[in-house]
């Protein structure tokens, strides 16, 4: 591994290839690693013969490319895995035969992965956010950035890193750090669960219909879309309260990302340029909207509160329906506290547990 700061980056979707881009545009070492079954971007990188970007960043980039894991551990001691939730099960089968004592593992969206593989993954430090940095996609060796949150929250466990490695990680992302003392607390902050599941459902017919050829935020979430919306993130917070944690709401933290002055989440739906200037629309209901931000972030959220007992019928209720759309139970195959290894624990003990991760960072919110 070189002196310079490296980053391997897993996982070649849109935030990886924008993640790869951007540390690119700044000088970073960085290696984009892509699955053998899902090699496409690598393939199209090495075909347009660069990684272009374009929009809020723009360049043409040429990053290591690569579909072996051995590549992506040797090439830096920073891996930032990039993949949906439902491929976190996949990285930490392919991570565990290697020795990663002197790696970090930041996750984006991390949506409670520590949890997973303590047991499995012998990481100094493992790393979640609570978001991509990027409202970006890509296409045909091309990112199209169109916006860069101006913070992002983060939280470690554990937290066994240096100062100076406190430092690179800074300096790995684009913007600034909020950092959190707990990875429950981020878990809890994933705006994604918040607004993507119910507006998405909420328009099956219209997604179904018109195979995503309309805008998700101005078309799609209207007042009442964003009544439930709004609803939704009540129960988040409340559930984040039970365990001790005092979040923004899904419209402050937006704001606060991308800017405007809106009083409720359909204002903001209709008013933001960011998520505006592309269709960023599911094209059928098997789309992560609904297959990912359903069972890996609804449903350990309402598990959570149903544990503490809080009562969430609006996020139970999506939860139910996406089921039957997509003839899944949800419930069964997300992650759920029996995946979360917190199935036998009592309130008291669960409460207990999520104490004993906090790092208590002196620089933390």
């Amino acid at each position: 591994m070189s002196s310079k700061l490296s980053v391997s980056i897993i996982g070649a979707g849109n935030t990886g290839c924008t993640f790869a881009a951007d540390l690119a545009s700044r000088g970073i070492d960085v290696l984009l690693y892509g699955h053998p079954k899902h090699r496409g971007n690598i393939d199209a990188i090495r075909k347009k013969g660069c990684l272009a970007s374009r929009m809020e960043i723009e360049g043409e980039f040429n990053p290591t490319l690569t579909t072996e894991m051995a590549d992506a551990v040797q090439f830096s001691h920073f891996l930032v895995v990039t993949v949906p939730s439902y491929g976190h099960a996949d990285i930490i089968n392919d991570l565990k035969g290697f020795d990663l004592s002197n790696h970090v593992i930041v996750v984006i969206n991390g949506n409670f992965f520590a949890l997973l593989s303590p047991n499995e993954l012998n990481a100094q430090a493992i790393l979640e956010t609570n978001a991509s940095p990027y409202a970006s996609w890509v296409k045909d060796g091309e990112v199209s950035i169109t916006g860069v949150k101006s913070s992002l929250p983060i939280a470690a466990l554990p937290n066994n890193m240096g100062e100076k490695q406190w430092s690179q990680i800074s300096e790995i992302f684009p913007k600034t750090l909020l950092w959190c003392n707990n990875v429950f607390e981020i878990g809890m902050q994933s705006n994604n669960g918040v607004i993507h599941p119910a507006a998405g459902i909420l328009n099956t017919g219209w997604i179904e219909s018109r195979k995503g050829d309309f805008l998700f935020y101005r078309d799609g979430i209207s007042p009442s879309v964003g009544n439930v919306i709004e609803a939704v993130d009540a129960e988040r917070l409340k559930i984040a309260e039970a365990f001790g944690f005092r979040l923004q709401t899904v419209l402050q933290e937006m704001v606060g990302f991308y800017g405007g002055a809106c009083e409720t989440f359909s204002d903001f739906a209709s008013q933001t340029k960011v998520h505006n200037a592309h269709k960023i629309t599911p094209t059928h209901m098997q789309d992560r909207y609904v297959s990912e931000d359903v069972p890996y972030i609804l449903v350990p959220w309402y598990e959570l509160g149903s544990r503490v007992e809080v009562q969430a019928p609006t996020i139970k209720a999506v939860v139910d329906i996406a089921s039957v759309i997509n003839g899944v139970d949800y419930f069964k195959s997300g992650r759920n506290l029996k995946r979360l290894g917190m199935d036998h624990m009592s309130k008291t003990e669960l409460l207990r547990f999520i104490d004993s991760a906090t790092c208590h960072l002196p620089w933390a919110r």
